[in-house]
């Protein structure tokens, strides 16, 4: 409530990225802080083993990560691991920095509590992101985003798409405990269709399997709900057995499935991809075919965002087959705590339908 009443009006009167850069400035400033990050941690944590989650040889103290885009060049991963996270992704990052694209590039859509996102991937580089993690432990588990450099003055040839992929994965894999391989950034223009060719990712994991591997691997995928390009996908990934599972990514434009309650003459001015309630079901239904295709005994956990901003939005897509959920959006709108009051709720959910683990829920609801 007081985020809400008083924090959040005055962030909202400045640009979406300066209050961005803001927020992460603040973020950065108090990690530095450990006493205080500790003191948090206690005080916004909740430690409940039926949130407990183990998955590719990790372990997640709960299913609820932060989503990336909020925290591009790992700098300030201490104070948002100690908002409650189960884990904490970055990124995108891309082997060589990048600009991304001409500002303005965030909006807010606050009548859907949703934003735009037209970044274009600004992030100072995989070298610079290493340096900064520097080998050293994490508050939560770290998954590190890569996606290849954004950069429409230099088209890349299809060798150099394979190439960037593989530096900045050699560079940070073993900075990670998990790697997410952003296969089709919406605002990436010149680049987010490249994985439609779908041999094209098998040689991608051809070229990353020949590296030496230190972190299991998840393919961030274009949302689609044609089985078809789901079911070559996995197969693709059957053969590589470091692919740990699969992400959704958020659809790029104005797709008839998204829930917007403002026109488009509204939106006339606000380019990008939305995040936030209005692509929840869209991903649910994406979610629910790709778990019907992996299904439940296969190695291969599945990640999901959009839209989740309470217990019941989490709770949602664990039983359509996520095994972690994340956010991004809902802080914007609703702040800190809404880490906890979504983990409270996930656990009164599960205490509700009778589940003693938040891992007998996944799936539930596909038959």
């Amino acid at each position: 409530m007081l985020y809400e009443s008083l924090i959040r009006p005055v962030l909202f009167r400045f640009d979406p990225e300066l209050a961005h850069g803001a927020t992460l400035a603040a973020c950065q400033a108090a990690g530095r802080a450990r006493p205080a990050m500790g003191l948090a941690r206690h005080a916004l944590r909740l430690a409940d083993p039926r949130l407990s989650i183990e998955l590719a040889g990790l372990r997640f103290e709960n299913p609820l990560g932060l989503a990336a885009g909020f925290d591009k060049n790992a700098r300030a991963i201490p104070a948002l691991a100690a908002l409650g996270f189960g884990h904490v992704e970055i990124g995108s990052v891309s082997a060589r920095p990048s600009a991304g694209n001409p500002r303005p590039r965030l909006f807010r859509i606050p009548e859907d509590e949703a934003i735009a996102v037209a970044y274009g991937v600004p992030n100072e580089g995989a070298a610079a992101v290493r340096r900064r993690l520097g080998g050293r432990s994490q508050p939560a588990p770290l998954g590190v985003n890569l996606v290849k450099t954004n950069d429409a003055r230099r088209p890349a040839t299809e060798d150099e798409f394979y190439a960037d992929y593989s530096a900045s994965f050699e560079l940070l894999r073993d900075q990670a405990a998990y790697v997410a391989l952003n296969l089709s950034c919406p605002n990436s223009f010149e680049d987010r269709d490249f994985f439609d060719v779908l041999p094209r990712i098998d040689t991608l994991l051809q070229r990353l399997g020949a590296v030496s591997r230190s972190a299991p691997v998840f393919l961030k995928l274009k949302p689609t709900l044609d089985a078809g390009i789901l079911r070559e996908i996995v197969a693709i990934a059957d053969g590589h057995p470091f692919v740990a599972g699969f992400a959704i990514n958020l659809p790029a434009g104005r797709p008839s499935a998204l829930k917007l309650s403002v026109s488009a003459e509204r939106l006339r001015d606000t380019p990008g991809a939305v995040a936030g309630p209005p692509v929840e079901e869209l991903v649910n239904r994406v979610l629910a075919a790709l778990y019907r295709i992996v299904g439940p005994a296969s190695r291969y956990a599945l990640v999901a965002a959009g839209g989740v901003a309470g217990g019941e939005q989490a709770y949602r897509k664990i039983q359509l087959g996520a095994s972690l959920v994340q956010l991004y959006t809902a802080l914007v709108y609703h702040g800190p705590l809404v880490v906890r009051r979504t983990l409270r709720g996930l656990v009164e959910l599960l205490e509700r339908d009778g589940y003693a683990t938040v891992s007998q829920a996944v799936g539930s609801r596909i038959s």
